[in-house]
């Protein structure tokens, strides 16, 4: 059940975090949110170690255990927010959700975890899921872009380089520091690629003025939601489950998105979308039942 509890909780947190970040875009440029809801995390996650009575992780040896953190958030989220601006928002979200599929299959060539028909099967089952959530934003669609498609591809994969090298590292690492190592390297690579887009073009400048105190507060819960929650308690449970249990959980970031939406945003669901709903949550509900291999 603890598994259970932990898995919805990265799901939801990613999920909502979203929905956030797509109410906060109205106002702050893709750039300038990335980088404040970056820096919340970072803050968040080193105060936390700090009242816990942990080393903060800023030494050199533990930036380096939080070398995962260049694959996520730093170039998973860039190539992710060049590849939504070019592409249509149904499209990133179904190659986005090609994560599942992929994972399973990297954890099985490089972690030795079991392939199995099932896995398949239910993989399968939780992208059908997500393609019915996305059929609404798919046929009001104008256009999409390849090079957007593929800037949304190259994220996701780089998202599955972070489980890998994650899994890995937490077998022996405290999940509170090495999150914060991670999210502390991510925000210092994105700074620096930023840094260098804005000397090419200015429309990427990190440019805070201007911006109202709601939406400062509405960037933050959301880097704290996606960056610092979200990313700690997906490590816990990576502790604990293989990573190919964890992935079926991760196409429930839509669900959990959709339903923030129709909260906040009132957002009204089609019969399709209920559907593709309860497919992702069957799948994720019957991969909890699989063996741990």
């Amino acid at each position: 059940m603890n598994n259970i509890i932990l898995s919805l909780g990265y799901a939801f947190c990613w999920g909502v975090g979203v929905t956030l970040t797509k109410i906060a875009l109205s106002e702050i440029a893709a750039t300038t949110l990335l980088i404040i809801q970056l820096l919340s995390g970072v803050v968040f996650l080193s105060t936390i170690c700090y009242l816990k009575g942990h080393q903060l992780p800023f030494s050199w040896s533990h930036l380096k255990r939080g070398i995962a953190g260049i694959f996520e958030p730093a170039l998973a989220y860039m190539f992710g927010i060049f590849g939504v601006q070019m592409t249509t928002a149904s499209n990133a979200t179904l190659i986005a959700s090609s994560e599942v599929i992929l994972t399973i299959l990297c954890a099985a060539v490089f972690l030795g975890e079991k392939l199995t028909r099932t896995k398949i099967l239910l993989s399968g089952i939780s992208f059908s899921g997500v393609a019915l959530l996305m059929l609404q934003d798919a046929e009001g669609a104008n256009h999409a872009s390849l090079v957007g498609d593929l800037l949304v591809l190259t994220g996701t994969v780089f998202a599955v380089f972070y489980v890998l090298f994650s899994k890995k590292q937490i077998e022996t690492a405290d999940p509170l520091q090495l999150t914060t190592s991670q999210q502390i390297v991510g925000l210092i690579v994105t700074v620096l690629c930023f840094s260098l887009l804005s000397t090419i073009n200015p429309s990427y400048e990190v440019n805070v003025a201007g911006i109202s105190p709601q939406f400062w507060l509405l960037a933050i819960a959301s880097g704290i939601m996606q960056y610092a929650l979200a990313f700690l308690i997906y490590l816990i449970a990576l502790q604990h489950i293989p990573v190919s249990h964890a992935a079926f959980y991760i196409a429930l970031i839509p669900v959990f998105g959709i339903a923030s939406a129709v909260v906040a945003i009132g957002e009204q669901l089609t019969s399709a979308q209920w559907m593709g709903g309860l497919l992702v949550i069957a799948s994720s509900y019957c991969a909890n039942s699989l063996k741990s291999t």
